[in-house]
């Protein structure tokens, strides 16, 4: 359904006292999305894998050709494998839709 496009993934809020809120937007390509448990595989295109905090909610924001669509959740698990850096992003409380205004810094 989403896979291939371009998704953006910005830092919400952390979850744990250790960690520092990080305000950088990490470039991120939908690997698989599966639907039923509400669980998209992301390849980050950055090397450094470690910049994404399991002890953090983050904003997705996904480029479709039609629309943007917004989603909030938790990674549950980052790892290197043949394909790239992946991370799986547990959704939390589905998708909106965001217009392209609002998503411009």
């Amino acid at each position: 359904m989403f896979e291939g496009n371009s998704v953006d993934l910005r830092m919400a809020k952390t979850i744990s006292a250790d960690v520092v809120l990080d305000d950088t937007t990490h470039k991120c390509k939908v690997y698989r999305y599966d639907m039923e448990e509400d669980y998209i595989y992301l390849e980050l295109t950055e090397e450094d894998l470690t910049v994404i905090s399991l002890d953090a909610k983050y904003q997705c924001y996904i480029s479709t050709k039609k629309e943007l669509l917004y989603c909030s959740g938790v990674v549950k698990e980052r790892f290197r494998s043949e394909d790239g850096n992946m991370i799986t992003f547990r959704i939390e409380n589905g998708f909106y839709s965001v217009s392209e205004k609002r998503f411009i810094n």
